[in-house]
């Protein structure tokens, strides 16, 4: 092999190995993997970056099953809940409502 081929070649496994890293998810299907991804943590153990933020808080109320569902806004129209365990803290569902443009994470 000649010492163009080589370099050329080189690229070629560059280019492949970061197109592999690129992720094609939207930004909207980014935002349900979020919130469905906290379902099984511990609402005060989420680590910061990833917990919802406490002045976002809408509102919290008390499930005919006793867990608690706490309200949080987002962007516009978008709305996210977590239904939690009072007992254990553990957010056991989550869920979402508003407008698809609006409930978005970008990847």
């Amino acid at each position: 092999m000649s010492k163009g081929t080589i370099i050329r070649f080189g690229y070629f496994i560059v280019t492949i190995v970061s197109l592999a890293g690129c992720s094609n998810i939207s930004p909207h299907d980014n935002f349900k993997e979020h919130i469905y991804g906290q379902i099984g943590k511990i609402l005060n153990e989420i680590p910061p970056y990833q917990a919802p933020n406490e002045k976002n808080l809408i509102s919290s109320k008390l499930l005919p099953n006793g867990n608690i569902e706490n309200k949080y806004k987002y962007k516009g129209t978008c709305r996210y809940m977590f239904e939690i365990d009072p007992k254990t803290q553990k957010i056991i569902a989550a869920r979402f409502e508003g407008e698809k443009t609006d409930c978005v994470i970008n990847p």
